[in-house]
């Protein structure tokens, strides 16, 4: 199986293809129905990764929207409501999406590089499409990171009091 470490044919192949789907999903934002058809994997994967952690932190998610929707001047692509959002789980369930990333890769490594390989192209270019939404669904929106700073702020200066805390008793 090729590895994503090495530049080989497969590697920059794929590359290509993701980077081909996501120049598609950036050119289509001028076609919202085409857009909204196409990205509806990222979108899902992107409030479903609110959804679950936003449950799993007690934060009570109590609706989700997956098709897009005009607000003033702006198109939200989907949404999650939650009705415990707090300083606490704020951070964790806005940047909730950026966990695409890894599993981007982990599907770039065990699905799309191994169907170039054995020559499955209809299924190297599906792997293709769905490593790009997990690149594009990975990616916080403004609200996210309006809900989640104040939050995301909190556990930095906590995290730097703790590392302080830990220099100034000799533990590190």
């Amino acid at each position: 199986m090729p590895e994503l470490s090495t530049l080989s044919p497969a590697v920059l192949a794929s590359g290509l293809l993701v980077l081909g789907w996501l120049a598609l999903l950036r050119w289509l934002r001028h076609s919202l129905y085409l857009l909204a058809l196409l990205s509806f994997c990222a979108t899902v994967l992107h409030e479903a990764c609110h959804w679950l952690v936003g449950l799993l932190l007690h934060a009570r998610p109590i609706a989700v929207a997956l098709w897009p929707r005009r607000q003033g001047q702006r198109w939200i692509m989907g949404a999650v409501s939650f009705r415990n959002l707090h300083l606490a789980n704020a951070a964790p369930v806005a940047l909730a999406p950026l966990a695409l990333f890894p599993l981007g890769w982990l599907l770039a490594r065990h699905w799309l590089l191994p169907a170039y390989a054995a020559g499955h192209y209809g299924s190297w270019t599906m792997a293709g499409y769905v490593v790009a939404c997990c690149v594009v669904g990975g990616l916080p929106s403004v609200v996210d990171v309006r809900v989640g700073a104040l939050s995301a702020l909190l556990y930095v200066l906590l995290g730097v009091g703790l590392w302080q805390l830990a220099v100034y008793a000799g533990l590190l």
